[in-house]
């Protein structure tokens, strides 16, 4: 799974390419796991990014301006792949 790694002196955060879920945030200090490890067996995504809805639409569409656009549940952003372009560090 491809991913970028941010990370301080306290915390390692790993965000998937796809969709930009966090898919880990662990402590430095003891290891200690913050995001759920998605069990495939319960639920296989971690914390996806659910955008611009959250949720379904009837007939999976929605109108706007007079025309009809699809959009499946929870949007588009968990599914598509992101990549960092441009970071810096906050102090």
């Amino acid at each position: 799974m491809d991913y970028q790694v941010l990370e301080n002196e306290e915390l390692i955060v790993r965000v998937l390419n796809k969709g930009a879920e966090i898919s880990s945030i662990q402590s430095k200090k003891d290891g200690t796991e913050y995001i759920w490890q998605a069990d495939r067996n319960y639920w296989s995504r971690h914390a996806p990014i659910l955008f611009p809805i959250v949720g379904k639409l009837k007939g999976d569409q929605y109108q706007l301006d007079g025309e009809t656009y699809h959009m499946s549940q929870h949007g588009f952003a968990r599914d598509r792949d992101f990549l960092v372009t441009n970071h810096s560090l906050i102090h």
